[in-house]
């Protein structure tokens, strides 16, 4: 077996059985050609080390199956831009989860900052490359066919935002399945299906943060609240179109979400920092993060107060002017 057969072997054994001999056959007149302009040139025949020349700058076999053969990619390039837009959202979203822990370690004196953004480093990097490994196995297996997707990529020119002048916002359904999410693990949370991530870090050193009674008074309506944000996301998941379905949950939401916010308002204090078995200047030092946090907490809910009387009046806009509808912006 002289040197190009055994190349044209090598490439062989990596290629598709069904295609192999109409490639191996085309491999082999290419490289003959080559062959022969390259004796036409010298004016005589190749010596071994000249032909084996010839073969290597055509590239290694491997490579050379790579090019002929099936594709092998992971992900290929029409999945890639949406695989890319979802690990975006993954790193933020373990960005979020790494350092609400940590913030209220923090705050609990249960660490310093130095370790604390060691711990932040280690567990965000944890997080991100599970949620980037499970989003590539998920985006492989859609890219092999091995999970139906059905409609869920199914998309509308109608739907696109009008970028050529300033639109009335509306929700796609990326955002509403990131929202659905979203409220899907605070539900499982809330309901004590899963324990929240900030739980095991309540108790460090001696001191513990409480929910005050209004939580447990006010646990039913939360619930009801988030249940019902969930349905005005699935109505924009499975109908983009139906904005005024939309509009009526999303007052109805916001109505329930003031109404909580100003019965949170009422409560006064939110969360006990409670000591054990502290006394003297440590006590002190709690009473002080007690202040803070009472202040931080209010703070938020006056904020919480403006956001959703903002959302309502959108909401009473959208419901009663309407937004663009898909048939006006075709036309």
């Amino acid at each position: 077996m002289d040197l190009l057969d055994r190349y044209l072997a090598a490439v062989a054994a990596l290629l598709p059985r069904a295609q192999r001999e109409d490639i191996v056959a085309e491999l082999r007149d290419i490289l003959l050609n080559r062959l022969e302009e390259k004796e036409a040139e010298r004016g005589r025949p190749l010596e071994a080390s000249e032909r084996e020349a010839v073969l290597r700058a055509f590239g290694h076999p491997i490579a050379v199956a790579g090019r002929y053969g099936a594709s092998r990619t992971l992900i290929g390039p029409e999945l890639y831009p949406f695989y890319i837009f979802a690990v975006k959202g993954l790193l933020i979203l373990a960005a979020a989860v790494t350092a609400i822990p940590l913030v209220i370690s923090i705050l609990l004196g249960g660490e310093d900052a130095a370790r604390g953004l060691a711990h932040f480093l280690s567990g965000f990097l944890t997080t991100a490359m599970t949620l980037i490994g499970a989003a590539t196995m998920v985006a492989a297996g859609i890219e092999r066919g091995w999970i139906p997707v059905g409609d869920l990529l199914d998309w509308k020119v109608a739907d696109l935002p009008n970028l050529g002048r300033p639109a009335r916002k509306t929700k796609t359904r990326f955002e509403a399945a990131f929202e659905l999410g979203i409220l899907l693990l605070f539900i499982c949370w809330w309901t004590g299906l899963v324990a929240a991530p900030w739980a095991l870090i309540v108790g460090q050193q001696g001191v513990f943060l409480a929910a005050a009674p209004i939580w447990t008074t006010l646990h039913l309506p939360i619930l009801a609240l988030a249940v019902l944000q969930a349905m005005a996301s699935l109505v924009t998941l499975a109908r983009p179109d139906a904005i005024r379905v939309r509009a009526c949950l999303d007052i109805l939401a916001d109505l329930g979400g003031l109404a909580l916010i100003a019965a949170l308002w009422t409560a006064g204090r939110l969360f006990t920092v409670a000591p054990s078995g502290a006394a003297g200047s440590k006590a002190a030092d709690i009473a002080g993060l007690q202040a803070s946090l009472d202040l931080s907490f209010h703070l938020t809910v006056g904020v919480m107060a403006v956001v959703f009387l903002s959302k309502i009046a959108v909401a009473v806009w959208r419901l009663f002017r309407g937004v663009e509808r898909p048939a006006l912006v075709a036309g």
